[in-house]
C-alpha cells in the first residue's frame, strides 16, 4: 500500500505488540479454520500480501510443506521485522513493497493471499490488478478477514488513521476483479467472516 503518514505511523507504532493484541487464542482458532478456503496445495508458491508482523506465516509454511515457497511483504519496516521472526525456510522471501507496484514478474504465484490488508490500499483496483499479474494462470487471488465488512468498518472507525479504510460493497469488488482479468468472485459475507475469491482467466 502506499500509505499517508498517519496511517504509516499507526501501523508502525503498534508492530511489537499486533498479534497479542489482535490474534488471541479464540481469534487463532477461527483464522485456523479460514485456512483451509485459500486452497494450498503442497509445494505451491504463495505470494502473502501485507503481511504485517507475517500473522499468516506459520499456517502458510504448514500447508504449504517443506517444497512450498512464501514470499511475504509489507511497507511497514517495524511490522516486517516480527515477520522475519517466523518459521521460514531458506527458499521464502519477507521483504518491503508496495502492493500498487509488486516487484515480481507476470505469473510467479500459484495463491495470492491478501489476509487483513486490502482496505489500507490507496488504489484498491490498481493492487488487485497488481495480485492478478503475478498469479500464474488459474492461479486463484483471495481477499480474506476474519470481520465482516460490517464489522470491519465499525473497527476501524474507532481509530483516526484507518477510519475511512473500508472494503467495498460486493458489486465494486466483483468489478476490481473482472477488471484485473480474473474471474468473478464468490463472495462470503458474515459475521466472523469474508472472504473474495476467484481464479485467474
Amino acid at each position: 500500500m502506499t500509505a499517508g503518514r498517519s496511517q504509516r505511523e499507526f501501523f508502525d507504532s503498534r508492530a511489537d505488540g499486533w498479534e497479542a493484541a489482535c490474534y488471541p487464542q479464540e481469534v487463532r482458532e477461527r483464522l485456523a479454520a479460514l485456512i483451509p478456503e485459500f486452497r494450498l496445495e503442497p509445494g505451491a508458491c504463495v505470494l502473502d500480501v501485507g503481511t504485517g508482523p507475517g500473522v499468516l506465516i506459520p499456517y502458510l509454511r504448514e500447508a504449504v510443506g517443506p517444497k512450498g515457497r512464501i514470499c511475504s511483504f509489507d511497507l511497514s519496516l517495524p511490522m516486517l521485522r516480527q515477520a522475519q521472526l517466523k518459521p521460514l525456510l531458506p527458499q521464502d522471501l519477507v521483504l518491503r513493497a508496495d502492493a500498487h507496484h509488486l516487484p515480481f514478474g507476470a505469473g510467479r504465484f500459484d495463491v495470492v493471499i491478501c489476509f487483513a490488508a486490502f482496505p489500507h490500499f490507496d488504489d484498491p483496483g490498481l493492487a488487485l490488478a497488481e495480485m492478478a499479474r503475478v498469479a500464474k494462470s488459474g492461479g486463484r487471488v483471495v481477499i480474506a478477514h476474519l470481520l465482516s465488512r460490517e464489522e470491519l468498518a465499525r473497527h476501524h472507525g474507532g481509530h483516526d488513521a484507518v477510519a475511512d479504510d473500508m472494503l467495498p460493497p460486493a458489486d465494486v469488488m466483483q468489478l476490481h476483479f473482472r477488471r484485473a482479468g480474473l474471474q468473478t468472485p464468490l463472495i462470503e459475507d458474515r459475521p466472523g467472516r469474508y472472504l473474495a475469491a476467484a481464479r485467474r482467466a
